[in-house]
């Protein structure tokens, strides 16, 4: 898991440039207009929005009281398939080093197939083509968030746009290997020098998108691809030459994919368990 860059251009253009590409049709001939009309209102909780996302207080945003109608013409503006909406995928996931990365940014399991309205677009109808409420994701951690993002005035989830993560480690592993059989365990842990409000908001979003459970359902793939790894080499290397070589791109990969990136987390673990290299001498 690794910040994203948000979207740096002015929000409410890329509101406008989404509008423009709307035709009405002749079930729906006056719908043009109407969303037209609506746009006095939408520009003042855009300039709300940009307020509360340079305080880093979204939660802080009281959603306008727009009627049901116009609620369904503003949701409408919205379609993951649109060329707009593919663009701004792009534009967020491509890293400094201009590569596109297609991994969702909230498990680091899945690939991205759609938008998080980081707030809820039924909620928030207004900011539903915000191209900084927009977050790129999988289907499955958008059906876990569903539409809950508050409780009790405090955020749920992570805004990988505004929230920076701390690079100590609070994602362990715990492996237990019985024959060739490996079981691994993710946890959270604190071990207080992370602030503790930031870790709470991280144990409510791991928690809420049963992150740890995921990772434990996804463990075989980077097992094998590990022992695949080391057996390719150990025709030319020894063991004891071949781990600091593992070790060295598990730390490259922590930097290109996040300091708790799952899969580097358990492979450090794997090649530090005595009982597990067994099966390599």
């Amino acid at each position: 898991m690794k910040n994203l860059i948000h979207y740096t251009n002015d929000a409410f253009d890329f509101h406008e440039e989404v509008l423009k590409s709307k035709n009405s049709t002749k079930e729906d001939p006056t719908y043009k207009k109407r969303i037209e009309d609506l746009k006095p209102p939408v520009k003042s909780q855009f300039d709300v929005y940009d307020e509360n996302f340079a305080k880093r207080r979204l939660e802080d945003i009281e959603n306008f009281s727009f009627k049901e109608s116009e609620k369904d013409d503003l949701l409408k503006l919205y379609s993951y398939k649109s060329i707009i909406i593919q663009r701004l995928k792009v534009h967020v996931t491509t890293t400094a080093t201009n590569r596109i990365i297609n991994t969702c940014p909230n498990c680091t399991i899945s690939e991205i197939n759609s938008f998080d309205h980081y707030l809820p677009k039924e909620k928030y109808p207004e900011f539903v083509v915000n191209p900084k409420n927009l977050f790129p994701s999988c289907t499955k951690c958008n059906s876990h968030k569903k539409d809950n993002w508050l409780k009790d005035s405090k955020r749920l989830f992570l805004n990988l746009y505004l929230d920076s993560l701390p690079i100590e480690q609070y994602l362990f592993v715990d492996l237990t290997i019985s024959g060739d059989v490996v079981t691994a365990v993710f946890s959270l842990k604190n071990n207080g020098a992370i602030d503790m409000g930031a870790f709470e908001l991280i144990h409510s979003h791991y928690s809420r998108l049963h992150l740890l459970e995921r990772f434990s359902d996804n463990t075989n793939e980077v097992i094998t691809s590990l022992e695949n790894t080391i057996n390719a080499f150990l025709s030319e290397l020894s063991l004891e030459k071949i781990i600091p070589t593992i070790i060295d791109k598990i730390n490259r990969d922590k930097l290109a994919f996040g300091h708790n990136y799952w899969k580097s987390i358990l492979e450090f673990e794997l090649v530090n368990n005595l009982e597990y290299l067994k099966r390599f001498k």
